[in-house]
């Protein structure tokens, strides 16, 4: 027997690592993991914590099939240990998604995939939607069905790496709380500009995507630590000037689990 569990990637609306709050929204670009007993271990020290975590007994193998670029701050962690967390579930015969989703957090800050867990990426890899989150308490604080007619341009620099400063970014704490409460009125123009500016500001990333989408009255912005920015738009998908464009749309669907037979 073997599980596949499938979820998204996303983008942040909310940075957790400014105030602790964070926001992310999933995206159609899917994770998926196939799970199945095996005579030796055949996986990372990620997959064995999780499964250790879970309670699960035995020795297994794993294999991830991923539309997610990773270590572009498009969630491809997040959404790999909490796949993993849910695939350990249906193995044992009962999924709980909000205990993976807390076990992916507790998990990811333990390994030092995370500084924070990220509770609000591993919610929207599970959940679907616009997620809402107290990062510091595991706790959810809102859910939102994302508008189906929003279009996702994402956009990738070539060469552009990762820098996270956390210092410079909780600098600016009481600057993450006026993107909350904005995001909690729904105002996501606003939030996801004032976030990313943050983020730009203190990882050094250049402004002018945002500046150049939010001027054409975008949603749009730098997306976890960056490196990749997104814009959000409606009839007609966004094009970065000089990046590798991906487009895609919102993801409110929640995982999927499929149990499959050993020679599938």
């Amino acid at each position: 027997m073997k599980i596949r569990v499938r979820v998204w990637g996303g983008v942040s609306f909310l940075n957790a690592l400014i105030s602790g709050f964070g926001s992310a929204m999933a995206v159609k670009l899917p994770l998926e993991v196939e799970i199945k007993k095996s005579m030796e271990w055949d996986c990372d020290d990620i997959a064995r914590e999780i499964f250790k975590d879970s309670g699960l007994e035995g020795r297994y193998s794993v294999l991830t099939f991923s539309k997610i670029p990773v270590g572009m701050g498009l969630k491809s962690s997040s959404a790999y240990t909490a796949a993993l967390a849910i695939g350990a579930q249906a193995i044992k015969g009962h999924v709980e998604p909000e205990i993976a989703v807390s076990v992916s957090a507790k998990v990811s800050k333990k390994m030092g995939i995370s500084y924070t867990g990220a509770y609000d990426d591993a919610y929207a890899a599970v959940y679907g939607g616009i997620v809402i989150s107290d990062n510091i308490k595991g706790s959810l604080l809102k859910r939102n069905e994302a508008p189906q007619n929003w279009l996702i341009t994402i956009g990738l620099k070539e060469g552009a790496k990762k820098t996270v400063n956390w210092k410079a970014l909780s600098s600016f704490a009481e600057l993450g709380k006026v993107v909350l409460k904005h995001l909690e009125k729904g105002d996501y123009y606003f939030a996801s500009t004032l976030n990313s500016l943050i983020v730009a500001s203190a990882s050094g990333y250049p402004t002018d995507p945002i500046v150049n989408a939010a001027k054409a009255g975008l949603i749009a912005g730098i997306s976890g630590n960056g490196p990749a920015y997104f814009a959000i738009s409606e009839g007609s998908n966004y094009r970065f000037n000089d990046m590798k464009n991906i487009f895609t749309e919102p993801a409110n669907e929640k995982y999927s689990v499929e149990v499959l037979s050993d020679d599938s």
